[in-house]
């Protein structure tokens, strides 16, 4: 099989705000040989941002973080449909610059849920949407005291309103088999919490 290889022409920056935008023209190997033709594709580009499961295995009981958040408010202009732009997640945000992703963890976990932790288990790290996005997702977990959590946090001067949910496992386990989350970011973390950190090693596959 040919060797995987790019050829980058030019990188365009068409949009620079919070986010950039930007128009990436290039080519890559063919799985059967030869090159395809250039190329245009669309960019958005986030960077990288950390997402943390906090859980209490003592009282069996996982912390989520519910917001409104503006894709979901794109898709909730119907009649009735508002409350569906208020969504359930783990503790998540970008990585500032020159901050590592534990930092960014360990800081966004305190905005979030008012909780201080010194140390986060390392997950895994994924692209939530690498058809158009270059954001990557590092994931991380740590398990803490539930009465240390506030019950609401959030930056006002970034307009986070944030309210903060206690599931036990038993319902957070429920809803996640009924698939009623609409974040990857939550169907991710929970099946590593039930399927893979809680289960035993005779268990795990």
């Amino acid at each position: 099989m040919p060797s995987k290889e790019l050829k980058i022409q030019s990188i365009t920056t068409t949009y620079k705000g919070f986010f950039e935008t930007k128009i990436l023209h290039f080519k890559h190997t063919l799985y059967k040989g030869g090159w395809t033709k250039n190329m245009d594709r669309e960019l958005f580009q986030r960077g990288q941002a950390v997402v943390v499961l906090l859980y209490d295995s003592e009282a069996e009981c996982v912390v989520l973080v519910e917001q409104c958040r503006v894709g979901a408010v794109f898709n909730s202009q119907g009649v009735h449909e508002a409350e569906n732009a208020w969504l359930l997640e783990p503790v998540a945000g970008m990585i500032d610059e020159g901050e590592s992703a534990i930092e960014a963890g360990i800081r966004e976990a305190q905005e979030e849920t008012g909780i201080d932790i010194n140390e986060l288990e390392y997950v895994c790290e994924f692209y939530p949407s690498p058809g158009a996005c270059n954001e990557i997702l590092h994931l991380y977990a740590a398990d803490i005291s539930i009465d240390l959590v506030d019950d609401y946090a959030g930056l006002s001067d970034e307009h986070e309103d944030i309210k903060v949910i206690k599931l036990s496992f038993e319902q957070a386990k429920k809803k996640l088999l009924n698939a009623e989350f609409k974040v990857a970011t939550t169907y991710i973390a929970l099946q590593w919490l039930f399927f893979q950190k809680l289960c035993s090693n005779s268990e795990a596959p």
